[in-house]
């Protein structure tokens, strides 16, 4: 495949869309190598490469594609709000799902990802029709805030730069709006992760005051019309924590997180 997209001039991830059309979506994880799991716990310990640019924050392509299977049907519009290096849209493509992709600093190979600027006050919604399937994968709070900074125009700051305060206000009105421009039965997905100040704390200081977790945006989904229907654990790799910090860490009764979790609401 590698050979044929480059002998076609086309990147890879349309070269395996042109290839797998048609298929069923079961073919389609078959032909791709990818194991379809049926079970709330999605941990891929790697992306894969066919899909999506690099990109902070990246997501596993295999993440998208079980959404979409359990979620969505071929033809279905899907929005992606925040769409980094594009894993959603070329999951979507290879899917057969029409896609509507925004990010405040598009690839600039990747026009399929329309220029949109949200913000705490955004009263436009930019999707051109009602989608089916919202998938939201945001910053989670300050994690990767200097890898999105550089990416971005400073004139319009990543949502990791803003304060605790700020960024959960952020979220409700992106759900509220969200809700007036879906129907009744639409699906959000969103993934995020447990944010705690552990990198110096133990774990029985750790103040809640300066915390956001899933509990958070769960609150903030029921107040604005959504209700929760699954919550799919898709747990980050252990691999990324180096021996030192682990020993340092467990000296210090340090408890950190590997968790990410996609939870699953539908507009009612």
């Amino acid at each position: 495949m590698p050979y044929i997209a480059g002998h076609l001039n086309m990147d890879l991830s349309t070269a395996w869309a042109i290839k797998l059309t048609g298929l069923k979506d079961q073919e389609k994880f078959k032909a791709l190598g990818w194991g379809l799991r049926t079970w709330d716990q999605w941990y891929f310990n790697d992306c894969d490469d066919r899909f999506g640019t690099d990109w902070p924050g990246r997501i596993p392509a295999q993440l998208v594609a079980h959404t979409l299977f359990y979620f969505t049907d071929p033809g279905d519009l899907v929005m992606d709000p925040m769409a980094g290096g594009g894993v959603v849209p070329d999951v979507c493509l290879l899917f057969e799902r029409k896609c509507q992709a925004f990010d405040l600093a598009p690839i600039p190979d990747r026009p399929e990802i329309e220029p949109f600027y949200w913000t705490a006050d955004t009263i436009i919604w930019p999707c051109t029709r009602e989608p089916d399937l919202i998938f939201f994968d945001p910053p989670y709070f300050t994690k990767k805030k200097k890898a999105y900074q550089e990416k971005a125009d400073p004139e319009t700051p990543p949502i990791s730069s803003l304060s605790r305060h700020q960024y959960i206000q952020f979220f409700a009105r992106f759900f509220e709006l969200a809700h007036e421009n879906t129907r009744p039965g639409a699906i959000l997905a969103f993934l995020n992760a447990d944010w705690r100040d552990f990198e110096s704390t133990p774990a029985k200081k750790e103040s809640p005051d300066h915390a956001i977790t899933l509990f958070d945006f769960h609150t903030l989904l029921s107040e604005t019309g959504w209700q929760l229907t699954h919550r799919i654990e898709c747990p980050l790799s252990s691999e990324r924590l180096s021996g030192t910090l682990v020993q340092r860490m467990q000296d210090k009764r340090i408890l950190g997180t590997v968790s990410r979790t996609l939870l699953i609401a539908k507009h009612i």
